[in-house]
């Protein structure tokens, strides 16, 4: 049995509460996945970062956004998430007045919402509601130390958990029947929020691993090669020394929290030849939470046309059976 999250792990990813109104940003006409229509609807709202890590004079920097929206935006909508919490809700079309449905929180991969999005679609399509969680784009900022990656990546665990906030008070939603799908970057974030939100009934986590330092310096991933090359760049420093740096900065990594996550609310999926984030850090992270069910994938991280429909089929029945009444 997984021991209780200590109280200064627990206390690390609260947030300031406010209130969790959105603003509907657009709202799709419905349309059809497979068997059933759903719409989806983009809603934002505030971003309510600890003062530690929140913007330090967001009013200039929100109006530098708005600047840059004019000419660029792309890079704008991308900054915003700085200040902001952005979601794509994916609700079922032949919801009942009054009907209450579970819901599957869906984080975004490295490389953004593509492949996700279809993750989304595909349970909306089944007749669950879907939450498509955007995240803040991967950059190096030469204004910050290496304390920025730890940063990103707590804040990335509020922005997660206030999604569950503004989530649990929809009218569609069943607040007590909340599921929560990452893979890969989404699902190392999603085994730290297994340990640290207990309003999530069931995760799926395919190809997540740890520890999280031992991932960037490895992963052949562009945006992660980018981002050690800028820091060998600015500092002068070897591997090894980075790689101590980001040991000695990284507070949120699921190898970490792994003993308190509940090992009987969590499947995870191991690619046996991922060489992304590494089949060897998906098994020691899988001992290291208890050996929860276990699905093994015959690919590599990426799978080809393959590891698509396994992964939506499978963790939907998954869902069905952990997420029932």
């Amino acid at each position: 049995m997984e021991s209780a999250l200590p109280e200064m792990q627990r206390h690390y990813y609260a947030y300031p509460a406010a209130p969790t109104r959105a603003e509907v940003i657009f709202e799709d006409e419905p349309k059809r996945y497979m068997l059933r229509y759903f719409r989806m609807r983009r809603v934002e709202f505030p971003l309510h970062l600890p003062s530690d890590i929140a913007l330090k004079d967001a009013d200039a920097f929100k109006r530098s956004v708005e600047e840059l929206e004019k000419t660029d935006r792309k890079t704008a909508q991308d900054r915003m998430l700085l200040y902001t919490n952005r979601i794509d809700f994916y609700i079922p079309a032949d919801l009942k007045p009054g009907e209450k449905r579970p819901v599957i929180l869906v984080s975004s991969i490295l490389g953004g919402t593509m492949v996700v999005d279809h993750f989304a679609r595909y349970y909306a399509g089944r007749g669950f509601i879907a939450a498509l969680v955007h995240r803040k784009r991967v950059y190096w900022d030469d204004k910050q130390d290496m304390q920025q990656v730890e940063d990103y990546l707590r804040a990335s665990i509020i922005r997660l958990r206030q999604a569950i906030d503004w989530i649990e008070l929809q009218p569609e939603v069943d607040p007590e029947r909340i599921g929560s799908f990452g893979i890969s970057y989404g699902a190392i974030l999603h085994a730290v929020l297994a340990a640290v939100e207990p309003r999530i009934r069931f995760h799926v986590l395919a190809m997540p691993a740890g520890p999280i330092a031992d991932v960037i310096m490895d992963c052949p991933d562009k945006a992660i090669t980018k981002l050690v090359r800028q820091v060998h760049e600015k500092y002068g420093w070897d591997h090894d020394f980075i790689y101590k740096q980001l040991q000695e900065t990284i507070v949120t990594d699921p190898m970490i929290v792994a003993p308190y996550i509940p090992r009987e609310r969590v499947q995870v999926y191991i690619s046996i030849f991922d060489k992304v984030v590494g089949a060897s850090r998906s098994w020691d992270l899988w001992r290291k939470m208890g050996k929860p069910e276990l699905r093994l994938m015959p690919f590599g991280h990426y799978g080809g046309v393959a590891i698509l429909p396994y992964l939506q089929s499978a963790s939907l029945i998954s869902f069905k059976r952990n997420l029932n009444p």
